[in-house]
């Protein structure tokens, strides 16, 4: 177990929305652009546990100074992040498992790890947000959403 005293894998529970999102529609891609993972899902690279656990082996021995000051202040490590969505521009959606899974707070994560912001709400809200264009990301592109976002359900 980590120092926190949570267990090793982080994808042991999520939040009640997300759950709720992926188990009437599954894994898929919003507007073309947000790649969004499924619990259980085939192929591999769509399931959450799967590429939660990935990200974590990944971001467990990377410097991140700034994400790492980040979730200090949750108590938090990179490793112990939540890998939910991805862009197609490399961007990763991250919950910070602390708290109860309703409360998790998501940081999105800049390709090449070099800028990360906290997003707003939970992972349906967020979404919601991106595609209304009601949230703004200095991240994401700027023609994020188009005119007509869509889900594309993926196998």
């Amino acid at each position: 177990m980590p120092a926190t005293g949570r267990p090793a894998h982080p994808a042991r529970a999520m939040p009640p929305n997300h759950q709720a999102l992926t188990a009437r529609y599954g894994a898929g891609v919003f507007d073309e652009f947000i790649v969004l993972y499924a619990p259980n899902w085939s192929p591999e690279y769509l399931d959450l546990g799967h590429r939660a656990a990935e990200s974590a082996a990944g971001l467990a021995g990377s410097e991140l100074p700034g994400l790492r000051e980040l979730l200090t202040a949750y108590g938090s490590r990179p490793e112990e992040l939540i890998h939910w969505a991805h862009t197609h521009n490399a961007d990763r959606f991250f919950w910070i498992p602390t708290g109860t899974p309703d409360q998790w707070p998501t940081v999105l994560v800049a390709a090449g790890q070099l800028d990360q912001e906290l997003l707003p709400g939970d992972s349906t809200s967020i979404l919601l947000g991106l595609l209304t264009g009601s949230i703004r990301s200095r991240i994401l592109p700027d023609d994020l959403p188009s005119d007509e976002p869509q889900f594309e359900p993926l196998p």
